[in-house]
């Protein structure tokens, strides 16, 4: 057996394989390389003993799930047993939240009948459509932070009142004459035509940005960096090409087209305490960088810090 079957695409590690092939997890690592073609990404160590084992990813670099072993399986609780973890399916039942997530046997035969049997392991392509459909919330801060074009107004109900008599020139059935502040009225109307013209920029930028190719580029709590080119098609706002599909990377550098604007956005925001890599963590479009950043929660190796920008 080579060392590139088991581990992801240029996470290749003869120490790390060595380890991984004398480690009782072995087997269960081989079996699910060999029916979900899931790939070791590296040994994760911890203090917490739930938290440590084996990080396993499809082959596009999404991670899927941690494998381990304990010597707490059995009746006795002294038998060794093969432990997978994964945020994408938890049991209706556990002592925790960890518990839930964890699916535990004895056998590896037997673990892998569960995972089939409830359909645990998610799909490489159902991962990079959750991580894609991200876009969507870039495109909306885009568009908020271009500026305000909402038509809102000020009016009172008496001053809508006397606008609605002026343009169907009636008087009011009380017999009161319709009093319309035109001062008020043009400012009113110079605040919509603005909106307009601001909505067809904010149009046209978002346009550029997102029916053209764009990087979609993730970093988790490793550091390294999820990156894909995608495009909009059509009119669906969730309708994505891929015109180059997610890959997972040490370093931004391996990426030379990305170098220059990530080293901008590194001495941009090097002051910036909360970063994943060197993308910061904040919902924000820097018109400056021509970049979206967008984040749900702290990264984790399931969660990412996020950023859209033109290829």
């Amino acid at each position: 057996m080579t060392v590139s079957r088991f581990f992801l695409d240029g996470f290749h590690d003869e120490e790390a394989y060595n380890e991984l092939k004398d480690s009782p997890v072995f087997p269960l690592v081989r079996e699910l390389e060999f029916k979900y073609g899931l790939k070791v990404l590296r040994k994760i160590e911890s203090r917490f003993q739930r938290d440590s084992g084996w990080q396993l990813v499809h082959k596009n670099g999404i991670a899927v799930c941690r494998v381990s072993t304990s010597m707490e399986g059995g009746k006795d609780r002294n038998q060794l047993e093969y432990c997978y973890r994964s945020p994408f399916y938890k049991k209706e039942r556990g002592s925790s939240n960890d518990d839930r997530e964890t699916i535990r046997s004895i056998k590896v035969s037997s673990l892998m009948a569960t995972l089939s049997r409830h359909g645990v392991v998610p799909t490489m392509e159902s991962l990079a459509l959750n991580s894609i459909a991200e876009s969507s919330r870039a495109r909306r801060i885009m568009q908020e932070e271009l500026g305000n074009s909402d038509k809102r107004n000020t009016l009172s109900p008496d001053e809508v009142h006397g606008l609605l008599l002026t343009a169907f020139n009636k008087s009011s059935s009380s017999g009161s004459t319709a009093i319309v502040d035109l001062n008020k009225c043009q400012e009113l109307l110079d605040k919509y035509e603005e909106a307009d013209r601001l909505m067809q920029i904010k149009q046209q930028e978002v346009n550029r940005m997102f029916n053209n190719p764009f990087y979609l580029i993730g970093v988790d709590v490793s550091g390294d960096y999820l990156i894909g080119k995608y495009k909009l098609i059509g009119e669906d706002p969730n309708a994505y090409e891929a015109v180059e599909d997610f890959k997972r990377y040490r370093s931004y550098e391996d990426v030379p087209e990305l170098i220059p604007v990530m080293t901008m956005i590194k001495v941009a925001y090097e002051g910036k305490s909360n970063r994943a890599g060197v993308i910061p963590l904040m919902d924000s479009y820097d018109e400056n960088l021509d970049a979206v950043f967008f984040y749900r929660s702290n990264p984790t190796y399931y969660e990412r810090a996020w950023m859209v920008t033109p290829c």
